[in-house]
């Protein structure tokens, strides 16, 4: 993989200073550059682009939602890891549609932040799953009757009964080998079943068809057949 190349944005000097120590004893892992502030945040990643931006929503000088859209714009390559302290799922939804590729929560632990940053740099989508379920209980459509009324339309019809198998765990966070090793199939056959996904419900990459699957309120309280 070598070295993923990491920015941290955030006005809390203390965490900011930890959050960077520890990631720079990582061997893959180099802290480039940091921000305390918004304008300051936007300036910096434009010069640096960094393979992984870890950043505070809410910062002094810039709502957190716009250095999301410039970051877009200056550096599109820079993988958006959203690093807060509290739980907000309308702000989480707002940050993902926006370009943020995953949402982590200060309260973790310092390896799960290590993963998060891996998986995001690959591409993959990063929702903790205990977010996950908050998402779920707030979401319009995540009622059982609204599950159910949904069961009989939209492009979740289209799927098979293991591509719902499949939509579901990514949608939870699981990696292509998780999905593989939770369904007893091969990562090669993971792939294949998220080709067909992505085009019967037309989306493109893996965080958007979980955004579409928390939005939609359906797979995720169904039980898997393992």
């Amino acid at each position: 993989m070598g070295i993923i190349r990491v920015m941290i944005a955030d006005d809390h000097t203390m965490f900011r200073e930890a959050i960077v120590h520890f990631l720079n004893a990582q061997e893959e892992i180099e802290v480039v550059k940091e921000a305390s502030n918004g304008r300051e945040a936007i300036w910096v990643v434009g010069e640096v682009r960094p393979d992984v931006l870890l950043l505070d929503l809410v910062m002094p000088e810039m709502d957190g939602l716009e250095i999301l859209r410039q970051v877009r714009e200056k550096s599109p390559e820079t993988k958006v890891l959203i690093l807060t302290g509290y739980f907000d799922e309308g702000l989480v939804l707002r940050a993902l549609q926006q370009g943020a590729r995953g949402y982590f929560l200060k309260g973790g632990s310092s390896l799960g932040l290590v993963k998060a940053i891996r998986a995001v740099h690959t591409g993959e989508a990063w929702i903790e799953r205990n977010m996950v379920g908050k998402l779920l209980d707030d979401l319009p459509g995540s009622s059982p009757g609204q599950i159910n009324k949904e069961k009989s339309r939209g492009p979740r019809s289209l799927l098979t009964k293991r591509e719902e198998e499949v939509t579901r765990l990514v949608a939870l966070g699981h990696s292509n080998r998780e999905i593989g090793d939770r369904l007893h199939i091969s990562e090669k056959t993971v792939k294949a079943h998220l080709t067909s996904i992505f085009k019967k419900v037309n989306a493109s990459h893996r965080l958007q068809l979980a955004l579409h699957t928390l939005q939609r309120g359906f797979i995720l309280r169904k039980p898997l057949h393992e």
